[in-house]
């Protein structure tokens, strides 16, 4: 039976932590718009009310709002389940626990237990304690609750006292689950990248293994207290290396140790701050190890129905960008396979005024279909090989903190520059996916960090005289990389340095504290090709099938360490952007036409499906032109036409993009068009006219089952298409997949299967 999972936000969890047993008590719920317990701010401006932010000043999201009691919250559910019953569908029921001040009035949180809010994350720097931590004790209180009629003992663990409480909450109410919202359970700071280990100046080794201990004494006290009910999770804002290395996230020990815990889906901040690199890395790992026998979830942001946004209406402005990006996401899993989310779930139903608005699931639903028909069927053109047990290794060890922060942000800000990364593997799943042929035609790019082992140092040396291309980034230590990469350290650099990339000058801000050290390496093989240097120092470099960035991180923390303040663009060279530069010698080269270096470039994800080459993009500056040549050519999407310019394909792409590419071509200049083409008889499935060849090479990504019946020919006249001049294919290796190749091509051919 087709099932359904219902998340009712109907407060914020306190009426979980009030629970007295009692179904004719009233509870606080979520009816607001903007922040429920404002007084968390501290002084609000004595202002008219519609002067103030809803963050200051919340309202009513309508009038004449009636009151609830526990009876009819039950009764709801209950009633929820009979119509589903009688549309023969099954409901799963989730409850919510959020840590935040914002969605419904707390008197547990803020008045009665503020003991419980340890961090300060809406605090806007004033150090405001006002979410809760996973880890606080509860100071003793007399009242008696469902879960602890006598009271509550001091020093109670909250994942005891929510544990106890959220069992009989369930159990009365009829609740099939329970979600945890807004990073709880992940440590102190869910929003920020400092913590309880790094105060955005230097990071607290010593009391990693203590902070691990507590947050994993919470997921076994609520565990102990919740057997069996599924725990599903929000997760943080972040990556799983930046909660490590801020907060000593156990995130592997909790997947592994505490049953029926889901992973977390990618997180929304992207929908309100177009932070689609942190969206993107985050999610990718936290995916790249999953809990025992689960997948994972994809989530989509349509409403909010707390703070007055509809992002696919007034975000997005209804392009799918954030659709396609994440869905040609994909993990490869302990078979080496490629693995998709396996559920959608959708952020909201309804608005901040409790509409639904049929437009937007009109417009949706047709995207999110598409994505999931042309989802990755294998490992995409650039795999990042994420080192998930290495980076738990080096935190808790107290050894290699800065270098775990480094890691994820720099990714993380590679990718909003267009590095166009969309698979992950761990370092614990790879040599299933080297096994399995995931890697083969493929880009590895990985941390130096994920080679601290000989076993994967080993499996890459492997792959690289295979033939395997591989893009490194970090600091290198280990004298096994350095030999590979003609390398020997020197004394560090760090500051304010002029680069050179390339030929050209350009300044660059390298921080120790952010960049896990200074800038140490100098060339000392013949055969290095190096791509950019500060002083004597080299920054990124070729050699053969291996290329290497050295990386820093572009910003500085803000005042109150909840994110980062970019650099000025203006005025320092993002080092993020070298990985672009050098997947490019290794390849894939996207390169970008604008108009200052203070607009922003494109972001894209490359994934395959039934052998065809999918690209999905968001172009937040369309005053942009995109260059495009990868390993067999300069790619012709479907349905476009392309300027071909010293053998790039130059597009001027949409806001946002997901296009099929089966068609490369190798030739100098000209405008080539791929069409989609009538099909004109049975017994074929499709046809792609291609057009403007002049003496091209053209390789052809055949469908997988096709590729005996593909026919291409050339100058085609009148239908059926089955008498001409026929050209001969040849199967050519090297490449991802089959590719049939035909040379020196002019003019017009159609191809068909």
């Amino acid at each position: 039976m087709e099932c359904v999972s219902i998340l009712l936000w109907a407060a914020d969890g306190s009426e979980i932590l009030d629970y007295r047993g009692r179904l004719d008590d009233g509870f606080e719920w979520g009816k607001y718009i903007g922040v429920a317990n404002s007084q968390v701010f501290g002084d609000i401006p004595d202002l008219p009310q519609e002067q103030l932010s809803i963050h200051h000043s919340p309202r009513l999201y309508r009038k004449s709002l009636p009151e609830y009691t526990y009876r009819d919250l039950r009764r709801l559910l209950g009633t929820m389940r009979q119509v589903f019953a009688e549309k023969g569908r099954g409901v799963r029921l989730g409850c919510t626990f959020d840590p935040s001040p914002e969605f419904a009035v707390s008197p547990f949180k803020y008045r009665r237990h503020q003991e419980v809010c340890l961090a300060d994350t809406l605090g806007d720097g004033k150090k405001v304690r006002n979410f809760v931590c996973c880890y606080a004790e509860l100071h003793a209180d007399p009242t008696a609750y469902a879960g602890f009629p006598k009271g509550i003992e001091e020093g109670t663990s909250f994942g005891k006292f929510l544990g106890r409480q959220a069992r009989r909450f369930c159990e009365d109410m009829g609740f099939d689950y329970i979600w945890l919202s807004n990073g709880f359970g992940f440590g102190l700071e869910a929003w920020g990248v400092c913590g309880a280990l790094f105060d955005g100046r230097k990071f607290d080794n010593a009391a990693c293994v203590d902070i691990k201990k507590k947050i994993l004494r919470f997921w076994v006290d609520l565990r102990r207290e919740l057997p069996g009910l599924p725990i599903e999770t929000r997760g943080t804002n972040l990556s799983t290396a930046m909660d490590l290395a801020s907060d000593g996230v156990p995130l592997r020990e909790i997947y592994r140790n505490v049953p029926g815990v889901k992973p977390p889906p990618n997180s929304p901040w992207a929908a309100l701050n177009g932070d689609f690199g942190m969206e993107l890395a985050g999610w990718m790992s936290h995916i790249a190890e999953l809990p025992k026998g689960t997948g994972y979830p994809f989530r989509f942001y349509v409403h909010d129905p707390w703070f007055i946004n509809s992002p696919w209406l007034d975000r997005y402005g209804r392009n799918p960008h954030d659709i396609y990006l994440p869905l040609a996401v994909a993990r490869l899993g302990e078979d080496g396979r490629a693995e998709g989310p396996d559920r959608v779930c959708f952020l909201s139903v309804d608005d901040s005024c409790g509409n639904m608005p049929e437009q937007v699931p009109n417009e949706v639903i047709p995207h999110i279909r598409a994505a999931l028909d042309t989802a990755p069927d294998k490992g995409g053109p650039v795999i990042w090989l994420y080192p998930f047990d290495e980076y738990h290794e080096m935190v808790f060890s107290g050894e290699g903190m800065a270098e775990v922060f480094f890691g994820d942000w720099f990714m993380r800000t590679a990718i909003n520059c267009g590095f166009p990364v969309g698979t992950v593997v761990s370092t614990g799943n790879l040599e299933a996916a080297m096994a399995s042929g995931a890697c083969d035609g493929n880009v590895l790019v990985a941390p130096t960090a994920a080679f601290q082992r000989p076993k994967i140092l080993g499996l890459l040396s492997k792959f690289i005289q295979g033939g395997g291309k591989v893009l490194l980034y970090g600091p290198v230590n280990a004298p096994e990389l350095l030999a590979l990469l003609g390398l020997e350290r020197s004394d560090p650099i760090s500051g304010e340095l002029t680069s050179a990339i390339e030929g050209k000058s350009a300044m660059l801000r390298h921080e120790p504290t952010y960049c896990a050290g200074g800038i140490d390496t100098v060339k000392a093989g013949d055969d290095v090709e190096v791509v950019a240097s500060v002083q004597d120092k080299v920054i990124a470099l070729r050699r053969g099938n291996v290329a290497w960035v050295r990386g820093g991180n572009s910003f500085t923390i803000g005042k109150n360490g909840r994110y980062v303040d970019m650099l000025d663009r203006g005025r320092y060279f993002y080092p993020e952007s070298l990985m672009r530069i050098l997947l490019g010698k290794l390849g894939y080269l996207c390169e970008f036409d604008r108009l200052s270096p203070v607009q922003p470039e494109p972001m894209m994800v490359m994934n395959y499906c039934r052998n065809a080459l999918y690209l999905s993009s968001y172009v937040p500056d369309m005053n942009t032109a995109e260059r495009l040549r990868f390993p067999e050519g300069a790619p012709i999407f479907v349905e476009t036409e392309t300027l071909i310019r010293d053998g790039l394909a130059v597009y001027h792409f949409p806001k946002a993009v997901h296009m099929e590419c089966r068609v490369f071509v190798e030739m100098q200049d000209g405008a080539v068009r791929c069409k989609e083409f009538c099909r004109c008889t049975p017994e074929v499935k499709r046809r792609l006219e291609v057009s403007g060849l002049k003496d091209a090479t053209l390789r052809f990504r055949p469908e997988p089952g096709f590729e005996a019946r593909t026919k291409v020919l050339k100058d085609p006249g009148a239908p059926p298409y089955v008498e001409g001049d026929f050209l001969e294919t040849e199967s050519e290796g090297g490449f991802a997949g089959n590719v049939l190749t035909c040379r020196n091509v002019t003019g017009t051919i159609l191809i068909s299967w």
